[in-house]
């Protein structure tokens, strides 16, 4: 509590100080979740599982007609119970964000800087980011600040600037290694016509470990796009190019994933990356969404990881207070040991009232027998996988939300 009320002053210190010259809006959510699974974690061995998932969030944003500020607070727990959770401890997650930004000729047109902070069981880290069931204790510690600016040239040309840098680390310290992650990151884009344009984009991304070599990995991405609407009924975007990754004094003959070294080794690879996104609005409150992609870069513990992922998803708009959403996925994760899964889910929305929403979701999840040994990344020495076998589960849940407008604008 005092670490949240500590990030609570710091982010009112940032308001200004004519607070009477802004106009505030303040909302809250809370969110209630709960999960029945045959199989929650993919264990080789099934048994069922009950998990309870609480949430809640709150924004505070202040605008006049040239900027906004918002301020950003969460906080959420996890309890499992049932046989199919031994070894999963409960796990707590929050955090604190503040964003500002200027604009200047139109919303297009801005400056913008934040600062975040984030504290979440480690184990919770593990399992939201890669999966991976890990009895670590203690907490993962994310506080990063980023900056950025957008201009438009002229009619057709806008360009995007933007750094940031995010240091991770333990609490305690033993609980895992440290390091940060520097990106910068530039792109331009030229309309071509009304409904088509063509974009470049260039990004170096340093990740610094506070391991005994003090390993550094540095990530260039160059990509070309385009992005178009083939009709008001059909649009497409994708992005295409490749990812250098330089590893110095590293530990392994590759920095995703290799022969592992007692004494540092200097590599490079070079991958492609890309990813492309067609919406087609097949009826008038339908819409099919298809989503692939390939990246290359760090997960939230630091570790190197490659990811194949391909979705397709259809949402359907029942009436002012139904949805229905059907979403099938595979995806591929490369870390050392190479990981195929393949899920599908159907979700029903409902509102019975202004503010409160209701989800029920089941989902089925196949995980494929990994190929390669490697479940332990060499620089971090955190698990990249949770099991190496073929596992299934099936799932069903419940989230009920409750959003509130505390003070809306215009008061």
């Amino acid at each position: 509590m005092k670490r949240i009320a500590i990030a609570v002053s710091i982010l009112l210190g940032l308001a200004p100080t004519a607070a009477f010259a802004w106009d505030w809006s303040l909302k809250t959510s809370e969110s209630e979740s709960v999960e029945l699974n045959s199989n929650q974690f993919l264990r080789s061995s099934p048994a069922g599982s009950l998990g309870s998932y609480s949430t809640i969030t709150g924004t505070a944003e202040a605008l006049t007609p040239t900027s906004k500020l918002t301020l950003d607070g969460d906080g959420s727990y996890r309890k499992y119970w049932g046989p199919g959770a031994d070894g999963v401890p409960e796990s707590l997650s929050y955090g604190a964000k503040a964003h500002y930004e200027q604009f200047e000729k139109n919303r297009f047109d801005r400056e913008f800087v934040e600062a975040a902070w984030r504290q979440q069981s480690t184990s919770l880290a593990l399992l939201n980011d890669l999966g991976v069931v890990s009895p670590a204790t203690g907490f993962l510690d994310r506080v990063t600040a980023t900056g950025g600016i957008d201009r438009a040239l002229n009619a057709r040309d806008t360009v995007s600037l933007f750094a940031t840098s995010t240091r991770t680390y333990y609490e305690p310290s033993s609980g895992g290694t440290a390091f940060t992650d520097t990106l910068a990151h530039g792109s331009w884009r030229h309309g071509v016509s009304s409904t088509t344009g063509v974009s470049l984009s260039s990004e170096a991304e340093v990740l610094a470990y506070d391991n005994a070599f003090s390993t550094q990995v540095t990530i260039y991405r160059n990509q070309v796009g385009v992005d178009t609407a083939l009709s008001s009924l059909l649009s497409f975007r994708g992005n295409i190019g490749a990812a250098y990754l330089v590893t110095d004094r590293g530990v392994s003959t590759s920095a995703i994933g290799g022969v592992s070294s007692n004494t540092p080794i200097g590599s490079t690879a070079l991958d492609w990356i890309g990813d492309a996104i067609l919406t087609y609005k097949f009826m008038k409150t339908a819409t099919l969404s298809v989503i692939a992609s390939q990246s290359v870069g760090p997960s939230v513990v630091g570790s190197l990881i490659k990811r194949d992922s391909i979705t397709a998803t259809v949402n359907y708009l029942i009436n002012s207070r139904e949805n229905f959403s059907i979403s099938a996925n595979g995806n591929r994760q490369i870390a050392g040991a190479t990981t195929d899964y393949a899920s599908v889910s159907a979700t029903y929305g409902y509102n019975p009232i202004r503010d409160v929403s209701l989800q029920f979701t089941y989902r089925y999840q196949h995980r494929f027998a990994s190929s390669g040994t490697t479940i332990f990344d060499p620089v971090t020495g955190t698990p990249t996988v949770s099991g190496t076998g073929p596992a299934d589960s099936h799932s069903l849940l419940f989230v009920a939300t409750h959003n509130f407008v505390v003070l809306p604008h215009g008061n």
